[in-house]
């Protein structure tokens, strides 16, 4: 009992050292214009979707469930993100339902 209790206190001690390390927010840019969702709130990810080693950076959104990609043209340390691209299928952009 004392193992799981000391846990619960390690665990919820956790969010409160971590909160004293991250940094004041910034605005992220791809193609030098701060990333917009236009609709609702954003979740964004990094993930190689096209496999080139880099880390590119997946933005979904909630308005229109469309996802929006920027390639990182920089490193993984370094990024720079281009132009935003959306999730594309068959010549169309991909959507999910949202709501």
């Amino acid at each position: 009992m004392r193992l799981i209790a000391a846990a619960i206190a390690t665990l919820l001690a956790a969010p409160a050292a971590f909160a004293q390390e991250l940094g004041k927010p910034v605005r992220i840019e791809a193609d030098g214009k701060p990333i917009d969702t236009e609709i609702g709130h954003a979740t964004p990810a990094l993930y190689d979707i096209d496999g080139d080693g880099k880390r590119d950076l997946l933005v979904g959104q909630f308005g229109g469930g469309k996802l929006k990609i920027f390639k990182n043209l920089g490193t993984n340390t370094a990024p720079k993100f281009g132009p935003e691209e959306f999730l594309m299928a068959g010549g169309k952009i991909v959507t999910t339902p949202t709501g």
